[in-house]
């Protein structure tokens, strides 16, 4: 059965203390968790020679976390991804964001969910979870509505690591979670990931972006594009930098539309360091999956973990979240949670070896 450990890391700039929550299992696999953004600091698995590996990149100190604008492992809210000029309309009144992002409004501002410590619990009863709790309060960082969110995070004996959302405000409002994991399987110290990682993403559709980094509106077919990874390919054969996509955001940072049945949980990508041998599967009960090959990383080794240093394309994320700016589009599945209605969503990495 899997535990939790708590220790001291270090306080805020405002002197707020924070804490990590280790969770670690019988094999001696283990998940790291900070209260400042719910964030996940590390997670630590075998790889095909038994080696244990971290395999998600972070931040020595907490001012990385508290300042950087990368948000590695960060909890992101309330509304990920990026709102066309911080602007939207909701029951005829409308609304402006800060704008943090050149002209837009990028995972829920300046003070946004990952900025924040949450109120961890840790039940002795459920010793492979952590709970952790923030009240998000009418107009903060511009949204409507008193929101209370809550984000459990399970880890068990198989290396499976669950995330489930959940949240309710008291008025109408925006709500869009993800978890920002940047994942590198061969080790988070290990360079680039464009030619030794392969992708596969359950997708036929992707949403194609203007050169504000904003959806345009269209669902396009994946097929004869750089962006078809229905089957595997290594990441960098998907960074074709002609393709005007990939020119705007200097590689792959778009939503890719998971082909959905009528199950709960689709897996959304699956992936395999090739030196590590260490795969991961993703599956979710979101539309999407935001995949963003970490094209504007730039971590001095003074702030790295073990002193790493993160340059270009050193990871790649499996955002998995509603479509972005769907609070513009109307074509798009609907973040508008409405008053008093729960919104709920779950994600598990599943992390496993390729011998």
């Amino acid at each position: 059965m899997s535990k939790v450990r708590v220790v001291n890391f270090e306080p805020t700039s405002k002197g707020e203390n924070t804490h990590l929550y280790i969770i670690e299992n019988n094999s001696g696999a283990s998940v790291t968790l900070c209260d400042l953004g719910a964030s996940v600091v590390s997670i630590k698995v075998p790889d095909k020679n038994g080696s244990i590996r971290d395999v998600v990149l972070g931040y020595e100190h907490i001012d990385g976390y508290e300042f950087d604008g990368t948000y590695f492992g960060a909890t992101v809210g309330r509304c990920c991804g990026r709102i066309a000029y911080g602007k939207f309309t909701l029951n005829g009144e409308d609304y402006q964001l800060p704008v943090n992002n050149g002209s837009n409004h990028l995972h829920g501002g300046f003070n946004s969910f990952s900025r924040k410590v949450w109120l961890a619990v840790v039940d002795d009863k459920v010793p492979n979870t952590v709970l952790f709790m923030l009240d998000s309060p009418d107009g903060d960082e511009g949204y409507p509505g008193n929101m209370k969110v809550f984000v459990r995070y399970t880890f068990d004996d198989e290396d499976v690591l669950t995330i489930k959302w959940s949240a309710v405000s008291d008025k109408d409002t925006i709500c869009n979670l993800t978890n920002h994991s940047y994942f590198n399987l061969n080790g988070h110290k290990s360079g680039k990931v464009t030619e030794n990682h392969k992708l596969k993403i359950n997708a036929n559709f992707f949403i194609p972006i203007n050169s504000n980094l904003n959806p345009t509106g269209e669902i396009t077919p994946v097929k004869d594009t750089s962006f078809d990874f229905t089957e595997p390919k290594l990441i960098g054969n998907g960074i074709d930098r002609k393709n005007e996509q990939i020119g705007f955001a200097n590689g792959i940072d778009h939503m890719f539309v998971l082909n959905h049945s009528d199950e709960e949980f689709v897996l959304a990508a699956e992936a395999e360091g090739i030196d590590s041998g260490i795969t991961l599967k993703c599956y979710t009960s979101q539309k999407g999956v935001h995949v963003y090959t970490a094209n504007y990383v730039d971590v001095l080794s003074n702030m790295g973990k073990d002193s790493a240093t993160y340059g270009e394309n050193p990871a790649f994320c499996l955002e998995t979240q509603g479509f972005p700016d769907a609070v513009n589009h109307k074509n798009f599945p609907t973040t508008i949670l409405k008053a008093n209605e729960n919104y709920t969503q779950t994600t598990k990495y599943i992390f496993g070896i390729n011998k």
